[in-house]
This record gives structure tokens, sequence and C-alpha cells, in this order.
């Protein structure tokens, strides 16, 4: 059984793809805001629209309950995971999605009773495994592995794109830039933060920062050089991020190659990871896509064979939902 912690935007995505491909997995939630506020966030959805599944709420005998279609889900108010009751309900792995304990030691203060293994729906600085599945998702060892990370959207956008031109080509310098929607880590307002220019306000100004996309492509990718790193923009759009590798390749390559290469591996071993976008598309066009990247080869380029560029769009919330989804029942089906 399956528990989960936090009701965010990843959290509210996950609970409603478990709640139609594995209604009998979900044990209980958890989540500090009101269950009609809760209610209210899961039937409708500013960028994702109604949710296509009935979902109600109630109280029975003090407890409240989700009803989402066939699923029918205890829900809890604790803050701190100590005192949310997933123990007593037969749950043998909680995904922790609240955003607030991501370090090993926060995420593994779920483990008790029954509840062996925890999923970290973000980047980790020490999980005991960070997974890009399919890329290293044979290396997770449940024995060894109780505290897992799912990396990050950009993480797994990027991933895919990094493997392709390292198997093919091979990877000599690259980096990274995502142009990177807003998120809730910034101010609407001009407002104190501890990143001054998250402080500023979000919908106003294309914002530079970093990104936690690159702990955790170095922790699932030990491969890439030490010095893979880059940065994000953020801009005033509320789905669909664009990553841009540039990279220097090992072995000469033109455009048609590159392109044939990507639609290989569309058609082949990342299949239903990494697709194509056909078409003069922008991000709007990607909201709603499950893949983890979509290559744009029409924004390729080469310059003297060996230095190039690619682009890769990503809905960052339902391609990270999808991968995060299928995580947890892999791990969850071995328990």
């Amino acid at each position: 059984m399956l528990g989960i912690n936090g009701l965010g935007r990843i959290g509210r995505l996950l609970l409603k793809r478990l709640a139609v491909k594995a209604p009998a997995s979900l044990a209980a939630v958890n989540d500090p805001a009101d269950l009609e506020t809760l209610l209210a966030l899961l039937q409708r959805d500013s960028v994702h629209g109604p949710s296509p599944l009935p979902i109600e709420g109630f109280q029975e005998g003090g407890q409240d309950w989700l009803c989402l279609g066939a699923a029918r889900v205890r829900l809890f108010h604790e803050t701190e995971p100590e005192r949310i009751p997933f123990d007593a309900l037969d749950v043998r792995l909680v995904v922790e999605s609240s955003g607030r304990f991501t370090r090993r030691a926060e995420a593994a203060r779920h483990l008790r009773g029954g509840v062996s293994h925890a999923v970290i729906s973000a980047p980790s600085p020490d999980a005991d495994f960070t997974v890009l599945q399919p890329l290293n998702g044979g290396g997770l060892d449940l024995a060894a592995h109780r505290i897992i990370s799912n990396a990050s959207c950009t993480a797994h956008a990027t991933g895919p794109m990094l493997q392709v031109l390292e198997e093919r080509f091979g990877l000599e310098h690259a980096g990274m830039s995502t142009v990177h929607v807003v998120t809730n880590d910034q101010r609407l307002q001009d407002a104190p933060h501890k990143d001054l220019r998250r402080a500023r306000a979000a919908f106003q100004s294309i914002i530079p920062t970093s990104s936690s996309a690159f702990g955790a492509l170095h922790a699932a990718l030990p491969w890439l050089a030490p010095g893979f790193n880059g940065s994000a923009l953020r801009v005033p759009t509320l789905s669909v991020n664009l990553v841009d590798i540039t990279a220097t390749l090992r072995r000469d390559a033109t455009v048609e190659a590159l392109s044939a290469t990507f639609r290989e591996a569309a058609a082949g071993p990342l299949r239903d990871i990494l697709a194509i976008a056909e078409d003069d598309l922008v991000s709007r066009d990607f909201t709603g896509r499950a893949e983890s990247v979509l290559m744009d080869l029409q924004l390729t380029r080469v310059l003297g064979g060996r230095f190039v560029k690619v682009f890769g769009w990503h809905d960052n919330e339902t391609g990270y939902a999808a991968r995060l989804e299928e995580l947890v029942r892999w791990v969850s089906g071995r328990l």
C-alpha cells in the first residue's frame, strides 16, 4: 500500500494518476490544508484543467476522506512525518512530496512500522539512490536503497538528451540552460527571498537563477564530466520548459545525423520517454504531454562539425508526475 505526504503541484497530479491506474494501492494522503481547500485544488487546475475523475470528500467519524473515482483514501492533516499514521494502515511505501523533507534523514522519518521505503519527489543531496528512468533504473536495489529520489523535471528531460549524444557521438564538453516556468518558490510581488533574483516579481521579468537538476544529473549519471553545469531562466509562463544543451562532441555530426539519431531513440530504447516535436510549436502546445522530453529538431544547430546545440521541450509537471508514478508503482510492486 502507498501513502503520499504533500498535495502540492506534483502530489496532486500523482494522486490523480494513481487513482486511475492503481486505485487499490492508495491507503492515505497527508497535507496540512483543510479538506475543502484540497478538494477545490484537486477538482480544478489552472494549468491542466478540470479533473477527468469525479472527486469528492467527506468526513466520517472524525476522519476526512477523499474519493477519486474508484479510490477511497484517508486524508490526514499533520505537519510532521512521525505524526502521520501510515504505519497503522499497512503502508509500505511513502511518497514524500511536501517539498520540506528532501534530505535523507528527514525523509527517513517516515520509516517506521511496516513503512520500509520513501520516494522523494525532488532532488536530494544524500538520498540512497537517484533515479532517472530508464537510464539508470537497473541500479536500484531495494535492499540497499530505502530513500530514493526521483530527481527533478529538468533532470528527467536533460538526461535522455545527454545519453543519446554520449552514446552516438561522445561528449567532450557540455552545458545546459533551461527556460523554466514560474514556480511557487518565487515571489508574485517583490518580497524577501534567499535568492535575490527570485525575490523579484515573477511575472514581470526574465529571472536568471540556479537549477537543482545538475546535482541530480551527476548523481544519476556518473559518467558526466564533473564540470557539467548551467543555469535556469525563469520566465512568466505557467507550463512547459525548454532545455538547451550546448556540447562539443568527440565525433563529427551533422544536423541530419543528429536528427536521425534522436528519431531512432524515440522509436526504440527511449520510446515514450523521448519523443519528437514534428511541427512549428510553442510551449503551450506541449502542456499535458507525459514524455520526459520532446526534441525540437528544427532548432538543432551544428558549427564546425562538433560544436552543437540541441533543444527539448517538456511539461515540467505532467512528464515528471508520469515518471514518478511509474517509479512508485515499480517499487511498491516489489515490497
